[in-house]
């Protein structure tokens, strides 16, 4: 792991902590969306639309380092295609959250990504950094499994 002050630790678990916030209302708001819309694809193409304006106000401020888009071949081809997962994750949410409601929805997410997570730190696949496989973070993932059943006991 890279070596960070403890503020600037606790100021990025605050940030992070309030964009899952952020996406757990997001979802909110789009189910809304999806029940006048009747349609979670519809749905989702309006909510990416929208992100993408507000990322390009934003973008065009110049708030943020600009950067520029690298060629195509310099990058792995999977480097590309982000933005299916976001995509896939967005309607399969728009679809589950009626049914089984947003708790139940958000702690599978949260499961998911954390089982993912465990294997692309122990791993280092896709470039990311490789952090050892512990069992400190088996059995805190293991938790948030076991959390996750109970929350969706009824």
């Amino acid at each position: 792991m890279i070596n960070i002050t403890y503020a600037t630790r606790i100021i990025l678990f605050l940030l992070v902590g309030l964009g899952g916030a952020g996406l757990t209302i997001q979802m909110a708001w789009n189910a809304r969306l999806r029940s006048s819309t009747g349609s979670p694809v519809l749905t989702t193409m309006i909510s990416v639309f929208v992100t993408l304006l507000s990322l390009a106000l934003v973008w065009a401020s110049g708030a943020t380092n600009r950067g520029s888009i690298p060629a195509f071949n310099s990058l792995p081809q999977w480097a590309w295609f982000g933005g299916v997962l976001a995509a896939y994750y967005l309607v399969a949410s728009l679809i589950a959250i009626p049914k089984l409601g947003v708790t139940v929805v958000f702690s599978l997410v949260i499961c998911g990504q954390m089982i993912a997570a465990l294997v692309l730190d122990s791993t280092g696949a896709f470039g990311v950094t490789q952090i050892s496989l512990s069992a400190s973070r088996v059995l805190g993932t293991a938790l948030l499994l076991i959390g996750v059943i109970l929350i969706q006991k009824q």
